[in-house]
């Protein structure tokens, strides 16, 4: 595909995403900053050279058409990957030489970061690291769709089977999932808690899409059991405190849960095994596997895994 032959300009591309955005052509156009006449007429010429409509009205609202649509996918995508340029040459002309972005899940706990960012500034001085917090939901997705360089996952293995002539992996280290819930449940007195015990609780979490290598795939799905109600709540902090609250109880990872619960709290959560073997995971850094990336990367890995074994220590 010859992308001189493009018919569209970026003022395009910006006009549709605000038309997706706004409820009316007006607002549209006051969010562009030109008149409303002004965005009919880019509206017009944009289907003029597409040779195809983009909108139909109904009333004061405009109707997006399927052709729309298919250019409002692309026309985020491009925005953004040029947003991301203009970051990128910005920092170069501070002296940075190289961005690195990283994705990390919303699930992970990042008390070690602040330390881990430090360290690799102090190796790396001309590469900046920035933490793409749009990709946390599905970090591994972004990587594959080229949008960030490194991703952390868990998984329940401890190595990844990856197409290593594209992407390369570390394991940083092992984790293990435990239930939460109040020290005055009735099932807080329990060795371990197996995936029955969930039948009659509310489960509280901070999202009810199942995620890969989670509860759901590891915990629940193999045996068919769901708990009676799933509160969705968001925000790690407020689980916690519902959990203490007695309102429902949770699923967190060790090191995740650790961030939360200080030695005042854990007067309040009782954390147990889930099953008597218990449910492991591990944390892995996947990257980008080329030449320019892969070596920070390990360099990445290897503070992550140092600062790890300090906060084990402590």
């Amino acid at each position: 595909m010859d992308i001189s032959k493009s018919q569209l300009s970026v003022s395009h591309l910006k006009m549709i995403c605000e038309l997706d955005r706004c409820e009316t052509v007006k607002e549209a156009a006051q969010a562009l900053f030109i008149s409303q006449p002004a965005l009919t007429n880019r509206i017009r010429e944009a289907e003029r050279r597409l040779n195809t409509p983009l909108f139909f009205r109904r009333g004061r609202k405009i109707i997006m058409s399927n052709a729309g649509k298919r250019l409002l996918y692309s026309a985020k995508k491009i925005l953004q990957e040029l947003s991301r340029a203009e970051h990128d040459i910005a920092r170069l002309t501070d002296g940075i030489e190289q961005v690195l972005r990283v994705g990390l899940p919303h699930y992970a706990s990042f008390q070690w970061l602040p330390a881990v960012m430090k360290g690799f500034h102090q190796r790396h001085q001309q590469i900046e690291l920035e933490i793409s917090a749009q990709m946390q939901e599905q970090p591994l997705n972004a990587l594959y769709n080229h949008e960030i360089d490194i991703a952390m996952v868990s998984t329940a293995e401890p190595s990844l089977v990856v197409d290593d002539k594209q992407f390369g992996s570390v394991c940083l280290v092992e984790d293990e999932l435990v239930a939460c819930l109040s020290k005055e449940h009735p099932k807080a007195q329990q060795a371990f808690l197996q995936v029955e015990d969930f039948a009659d609780e509310t489960y509280v979490t901070n999202s009810t899409v199942p995620e890969k290598d989670r509860e759901y795939e590891l915990f629940f799905k193999p045996r068919n059991v769901l708990p009676k109600k799933v509160l969705q709540v968001g925000f790690n902090d407020a689980i916690i405190e519902l959990v203490k609250a007695n309102i429902g109880i949770s699923i967190f990872s060790k090191r995740q849960i650790a961030h939360f619960v200080d030695n005042r709290q854990q007067q309040d959560i009782a954390m147990l095994p889930l099953d008597q073997q218990g449910l492991t995971l591990y944390w892995h850094l996947i990257y980008l596997n080329q030449s320019p990336i892969a070596e920070p990367a390990h360099s990445f890995a290897e503070i992550i895994q140092q600062e790890l074994a300090q906060v084990i220590h402590k």
